[in-house]
Order: C-alpha cells, then structure tokens, then sequence
C-alpha cells in the first residue's frame, strides 16, 4: 500500500489490500457441515472455543460448564462453548433440562456465546463432524457428575488438545495425568481460573 501509494502519487485510502490467505475448511480439512456451524456462529472469532461433545442430559451438568465460561469471559470476551450432541432421547425430562440450560445461558449473557447444536438441527451429527471440532476446539470441557466410560476424554488426546473434567473415576481412570480434574459441584470460578 505504501509502496504504491508513492509511486503512484495516491492516498492509502486510494489502495486497497487484500491480504494472502489460507482456506481454514480446506486447510483443516472440515465438513462442509461444519463449515456452515462455524460461520453461522462465528466460531472463527472464538479464543478460546470450549467443546463440550455430551448429550443434553441433567448428568453431563452442563449447567456448570456456562457458569464456567460466563466466568471465563470476563478475562477472555471471545470465549465460546459448543455443546454438539442432540437431548437425551430417553428421557422427557431431558426437554426441561434443555429449557433450565437456555434460560440460563439468558441469565448469564451468554445467548451469543454459549451454543447448543441441537437448536440447529434435528439430525444426528455424524462422526467427521464431531471430529472436526475437536480440531477447532482449544480444549475440551466434561463436568459430568457420572460417567460409564468417557470416550471424549479418549477423543481429546487423540485431537491432542487439553482436557478439564470432572474427578470421577471413569475419566480419572482414563485421562490419569493428562486431564486437569475438577469436583463437579466445585465452585466456577475456581474452576475458570485453572483453566
């Protein structure tokens, strides 16, 4: 811009630069599905974005998890979270839950940064899709209060990215010192401030 501004005898306003650039979705090989949650949600602008790959189900205590990230966002405006699976099929009162969790997520300011999947859609998110943000992810946030087995935690290691879960035995016994533990009923704030 400079450059030619002088050589030229222009303003810099005069010229305008477009940038070299890289195609993330190509780059990052994602899902055009994806693509279309990520610019949707604006999840580019996220730093970090928190991954949450849980059913909505009162056990996986997702309410914490937007405690956390209002918390969070204090410190860090462009925090987000994703939570990507659908409610839990076989409980109605998983409906309820999904209404205490969005009026919360209201409550907490939240309604821009704190995103369920399953508002934008009814269908099964297929694996390639779930993968693709664990790519995106900066870490992996699972406060459930009880487990069977916490393949998430298994999924993160392989994504390489850190995990912050609850201190239940299945995921102690599966993240050993890898994970960063947490009660789940630990107070938030201290919670943010490990991560």
């Amino acid at each position: 811009q400079t450059e030619i501004s002088e050589l030229m005898a222009l303003e810099k306003s005069q010229v305008h630069v477009v940038a070299n650039g890289v195609d993330i979705g190509k780059f990052l090989k994602l899902e055009e599905q994806t693509m279309g949650y990520v610019h949707r949600l604006g999840l580019f602008q996220a730093n970090p974005l928190l991954l949450l790959p849980v059913r909505i189900t009162p056990r996986k205590n997702i309410e914490l998890a937007l405690r956390i990230l209002a918390i969070l966002q204090k410190d860090l405006p462009s925090a987000r979270m994703v939570v990507v699976g659908p409610l839990g099929p076989h409980n109605a009162d998983n409906f309820r839950y999904f209404e205490k969790l969005t009026s919360l997520r209201l409550e907490l300011g939240l309604h821009n940064s704190a995103h369920f999947l399953a508002e934008l859609t009814d269908d099964f998110i297929p694996d390639e899709v779930v993968s693709d943000f664990y790519r995106l992810a900066d870490a992996v946030l699972f406060p459930s209060f009880e487990e069977g087995f916490g393949i998430p935690v298994l999924e993160a290691g392989f994504a390489g990215i850190p995990v912050f879960c609850s201190d239940i035995p299945p995921l102690k016994n599966l993240g050993r010192d890898f994970a960063d533990y947490f009660l789940p009923n630990d107070d938030p704030a201290t919670v943010a401030g490990r991560m």
